[in-house]
């Protein structure tokens, strides 16, 4: 019984700790989709002129691509 119940806590820590890492993953997604909306609502509200924006396109950009890091959930190491 001891040895159930010790697997039932390592496997609740183990989801906690995936609900902590996903929480984190989508703050930093709504932080960087608010920086990109501040980005595009500047660009409409002050449209660059055309040279302007030849100049600026063999500059590297302000934002970079957002990747989303691989997170295994140890929810799938807990499959039967």
């Amino acid at each position: 019984m001891f040895r159930n119940n010790t697997d039932h806590k390592k496997k609740v820590e183990a989801i906690i700790k995936n609900i902590n890492t996903i929480s984190l993953e989508l703050k930093k997604m709504k932080e960087l989709s608010q920086l990109l909306l501040c980005d595009l609502t500047l660009h409409f509200n002050h449209p660059v002129k055309a040279d302007d924006c030849k100049e600026t396109e063999g500059n590297t950009p302000l934002f970079e691509e957002f990747k989303v890091s691989d997170v295994s959930l140890a929810s799938n190491s807990f499959s039967t």
